[in-house]
């Protein structure tokens, strides 16, 4: 074997090794999306749970914002009155009001750079297909928007990469046409 040969045969080796490297990142990336997505849907099946739990009349009587079960966790919420132990008697806003903020504590907890809105949304896409944060707040379809940060190109060409939340990565219909859950 010639000297050329072996280089050659280095020259692919490393264009192999380059393309396995690429590989593995994009392996990465998308463990990663698809951890982030999973945790996103556990935290907005525990935030259907939780509105189902609260009767219909006690949320269309409610006099409290967050008994509407509407929350955007961009927003700073105060905390709410404890309503777990020494014998602590709450109205039901104020365990609505409790509720809904343990639970946008632990998206931010547990979602990096986390960020979730539910509303009532009947267009949760734009014109061209894009998720939006906007909600129009008509009709029975209840959804909860989720972003997290994560790599991702810039779009400037120059192969830079940052960290970008600002479009929902995950929108999760909670409930659809279900008055019973929704109020108007």
């Amino acid at each position: 074997m010639s000297l050329i040969e072996v280089l050659v045969a280095l020259v692919i080796f490393a264009v192999g090794l380059l393309g396995a490297g690429g590989l593995m990142l994009s392996s990465l990336r998308s463990g990663q999306f698809s951890a982030s997505s999973a945790k996103a849907m556990a935290l907005a099946r525990d935030f259907g749970e939780m509105m189902q739990v609260v009767p219909a009349t006690v949320v269309s009587t409610s006099t409290s914002n967050t008994s509407s079960f509407t929350v955007d966790t961009a927003n700073s919420l105060s905390a709410p009155t404890d309503c777990k132990g020494n014998g602590a008697t709450c109205t039901p806003d104020q365990i609505v009001s409790h509720s809904v903020f343990e639970w946008a504590d632990r998206v931010k907890n547990t979602l990096p750079g986390g960020r979730a809105k539910v509303c009532k949304d009947s267009a949760p896409k734009t014109a061209d297909g894009l998720y939006q944060w906007d909600c129009d707040g008509i009709g029975d379809l209840m959804v909860v928007k989720f972003g997290w940060f994560a790599k991702g190109n810039t779009g400037s060409g120059s192969g830079d990469t940052s960290f970008t939340a600002d479009l929902p990565k995950l929108t999760i219909v909670l409930f659809g046409n279900q008055k019973e859950f929704v109020t108007p």
